[in-house]
């Protein structure tokens, strides 16, 4: 399945993506952002891929430009069909692409798939709180604050829970539609 937005694709990861992904995951300044537990070598990365792709419960895409270029990736985890809800996870690996809306961008192409013609009923996920830029990202596209997993150990962050519900989705897609015709 691919999602085609008007800057990127998003796309399910293929095995020759991981060559790029094993640079991010060395990265220590995108680490800090992203608590991100996949190989950080390719021998080890393969073999993940090949345990965990395809799985029923675990979806991973490659976000990638409408020039070819991979330039993220986007995971949703523990999917839970019959609740109809999973944890997200995004990243854009790629420095010279963040804070050009283009994880704004995939947000609402996996958004408009899994609430809108999925009918997931919750989606969420765990941000750091001194990543204001994503949790910016989160909040512009319905996301919405639940909780804070306050870590009192040194060295160790805060985290913030967020979600969307469908509800919260349907006022989100009603409102950026609006606007939409109004600009």
């Amino acid at each position: 399945m691919n999602l085609v937005g008007i800057n990127i694709l998003l796309r399910p990861l293929l095995k020759s993506d991981l060559e790029v992904m094993v640079e991010w995951n060395c990265d220590s300044e995108l680490q800090g952002y992203v608590d991100c537990d996949l190989p950080p070598d390719i021998f080890a990365l393969e073999n993940w891929y090949l345990k965990n792709i395809p799985d029923r419960h675990y979806q991973i895409y490659a976000i990638q430009t409408t020039t070819g270029r991979v330039i993220g990736d986007l995971e949703l985890d523990h999917i839970c069909w019959n609740k109809r809800e999973a944890e997200l996870r995004i990243r854009i690996g790629l420095k010279e692409y963040w804070g050009k809306g283009l994880g704004s961008e995939a947000l609402k192409l996996i958004l408009d798939y899994f609430m809108g013609e999925r009918h997931f009923k919750r989606i969420y996920l765990r941000v750091y709180e001194f990543n204001q830029r994503a949790i910016c990202c989160y909040l512009k596209n319905g996301f919405r604050q639940i909780g804070v997993l306050r870590r009192h150990k040194a060295g160790w962050k805060d985290i913030i829970l967020m979600e969307i519900t469908q509800g919260n989705y349907q006022r989100y897609r009603k409102t950026r539609l609006n606007s939409q015709m109004v600009g």
